[in-house]
């Protein structure tokens, strides 16, 4: 693999390294929400 390949390729590697990170960031984000509006949910 030569220089200018790798310029080429390590912004697309960073960017799916970025929406994978992301998206397991999100999922366990989405998951604290859902627990803070499931138990928010019970108390009513």
């Amino acid at each position: 693999m030569d220089k200018y390949n790798l310029i080429s390729v390590a912004p697309s590697l960073a960017i799916v390294v970025v929406m994978i990170v992301g998206t397991f960031v999100g999922t366990r984000v989405l998951k604290k929400v859902i627990a803070k509006d499931a138990a928010a949910a019970e108390k009513q």
